[in-house]
């Protein structure tokens, strides 16, 4: 015959477990390394990059015509890690986020940004490397 007690450690035990497998899914989610690359893409010119979230300063950094900078991270446990870029180039400038949740639903988790004339595109690579392109948000005229 079942004891109260019995009942009540079986029913922890379960929840233990269940919570357990809450965890080991989430980290699945948000603690999955995420890697973002800058490439400039402007033919013979340096432009100018500073990228950071709310916990990290990344610098500043000058990237030749074809050259990159990458980073990895993995997203905080509240799932709200968020990474921003200024670029400042002689055709246009503006903030950028680099990385959102919102955006690692069409990156796979790698977010390749080609810095253009026209202004910043990231290549989604779960929609058939489609490029989804945002204009500068300051022109040059207001440089």
């Amino acid at each position: 015959m079942k004891t109260l007690k019995q009942d009540m450690f079986v029913t922890s035990a379960v929840r233990i477990l269940l919570l357990m497998m809450l965890v080991a899914s989430s980290e699945a989610l948000f603690f999955d390394k995420k890697n973002v690359t800058i490439r400039n893409e402007i033919p013979g010119e340096t432009i100018n990059i500073q990228c950071y979230s709310s916990e990290d300063n990344l610098g500043s950094h000058d990237l030749a015509y074809g050259a990159s900078y990458s980073w990895h991270f993995r997203v905080n446990i509240w799932g709200t890690t968020k990474f921003w870029c200024d670029f400042t180039t002689k055709h246009g400038s503006g903030n950028y986020g680099v990385y959102t949740r919102n955006l690692d639903e069409v990156s796979n988790g790698l977010f390749q940004w080609l810095v253009k004339e026209n202004g910043v595109c990231l290549i989604m690579d779960a929609l058939d490397n489609k490029l989804y392109c945002q204009h500068w948000k300051k022109p040059p005229s207001l440089l």
